[in-house]
């Protein structure tokens, strides 16, 4: 992974500006007492790690994490850090209903752990997660040997943070103009928690 982390320094320049970083707050589930819920919205940019990182030291951590995401992507690399920070420090991930996780935030979203060890990723039937080629696999940004490189590097990502390979395989099917937006019941056969906020209790909770 550190190769990862190192391509990030060189890809930063060549991948497109997706607007403001990401921007983290208390979310409302934080009034429970074993949960501190934190909301991520805006776009996926270099160094939203270092912020998040920030972030969490001035809070008083409880039992569980969990971080609720909005965002429409931003930086590749960017996102597979961040899934690695949520992996490595077991924090959960969360798409609440009404809200959009797409791209580099799709990528992240995969990195969601639970206290066990184990994935722990929640979307609801009325969000929706995203998944597609980055630019580059569908057009002409980067030469054959550069994209052969960024596939493995996500392999490798996905393989760490034990994410579902079909979907990896359905982004780089999806042009990278476009979105394939996961299925409520993809997100159930993929081990994917998924939450209704008509029946207020998960559909399925793998």
């Amino acid at each position: 992974m550190k190769r990862i982390v190192l391509a990030l320094v060189a890809l930063a320049s060549i991948l497109p500006d997706a607007g403001n970083a990401l921007d983290f707050s208390i979310h409302t589930n934080n009034k429970s007492k074993s949960l501190t819920a934190i909301l991520a919205t805006g776009a996926v940019e270099e160094g939203d790690v270092e912020r998040l990182q920030s972030f969490l030291r001035q809070l008083t951590l409880k039992r569980h994490i969990a971080i609720y995401l909005a965002s429409p992507g931003g930086n590749l690399y960017e996102g597979m850090r961040l899934g690695l920070f949520l992996h490595q420090n077991r924090i959960r991930t969360v798409v609440e209903g009404g809200y959009d996780c797409a791209s580099a935030c799709a990528l992240a979203f995969l990195g969601g752990t639970g206290n066990d060890g184990k994935p722990w990723r929640s979307s609801s039937t009325d969000s929706r997660l995203g998944f597609h080629a980055f630019k580059g696999i569908a057009g002409s940004t980067f030469h054959a040997d550069e994209v052969q490189s960024i596939v493995a590097d996500m392999l490798r990502y996905g393989k760490t943070v034990s994410a579902p390979i079909d979907l990896l395989i359905a982004g780089f099917s999806t042009p990278s103009e476009d979105i394939f937006w996961v299925s409520n019941s993809d997100v159930c056969s993929l081990g994917i928690k998924l939450w209704s906020n008509e029946t207020d209790r998960f559909v399925c909770n793998n």
